[in-house]
């Protein structure tokens, strides 16, 4: 008999409690993930704040001085159950250096186990290996360290390379909530886009198929898509 989409589905234990990131360390075959420290703080200026252009999106920002920049990082880092990761490279000539963030927060209440990733990727890791391998650390941390079964990730309407990426990262969209801010002096629409505990594990086979490096030819481009692979795994 199919399931009445109706009928709520059953949790393991209403008492179960998620976990707050530490953040941990969350060490890759290409990144590592550490918890941001004002260490940071200068690669990142580099890297990530002084690039105008990144700041589209973003309520904050383009920052003109490092200063305004390192500002912004200190506001982020009193925001209460919010973990931020520093993002350093592996190899390359910028090895060991932060090339970007990314976030993971807890939702209240933690019974709930619900969470909120978001990324901020500095040009050295737009569109790379290791921004892949960014989103596969945490959502194994999540989904099988923190006992986490829902990670929400949300962005701008007008935002389409974030709605590209959420999508091709097995993210499913939910919906757009209009006019849900004002920022920068204009309407912002805010796009919705999820994973649960029961869809991980195959996302998991898809992120770990697409990183292996038989995927990636001998100038590192990928051999299969994300889309195919999760495809021919269905």
């Amino acid at each position: 008999m199919a399931n009445n989409p109706l009928t709520p589905r059953a949790v393991a234990s209403n008492t179960e409690l998620a976990l707050i990131s530490g953040p941990e360390l969350l060490i890759g075959k290409h990144v590592t993930l550490e918890r941001l420290t004002q260490n940071h703080f200068s690669d990142l200026y580099g890297n990530v704040g002084s690039h105008n252009d990144l700041w589209t999106w973003w309520p904050d920002g383009p920052f003109s001085t490092a200063p305004d920049f390192v500002r912004m990082l200190n506001a982020l880092l009193r925001i209460g159950n919010l973990a931020i990761y520093a993002i350093l490279l592996h190899s390359g000539p910028h090895q060991g250096k932060a090339v970007g963030c990314a976030f993971a927060q807890s939702k209240e209440p933690l019974t709930n186990r619900v969470s909120e990733i978001g990324v901020l990727f500095g040009p050295r890791l737009q569109r790379t290996r290791p921004a892949t391998e960014v989103l596969f650390l945490l959502c194994r941390l999540l989904f099988e360290k923190l006992n986490y079964r829902r990670m929400a990730w949300k962005c701008d309407s007008l935002n389409l390379a974030s709605r590209r990426a959420a999508q091709r990262y097995g993210l499913v969209y939910e919906g757009t909530f209009r006019q849900a801010q004002i920022v920068k002096g204009r309407n912002r629409d805010t796009c919705w886009y999820s994973m649960i505990d029961s869809e991980w594990p195959m996302c998991k086979k898809v992120y770990e198929k697409w990183l292996e490096d038989g995927n990636f030819d001998e100038h590192q481009r990928q051999r299969s898509r994300m889309e195919e692979i999760r495809e021919s795994l269905r």
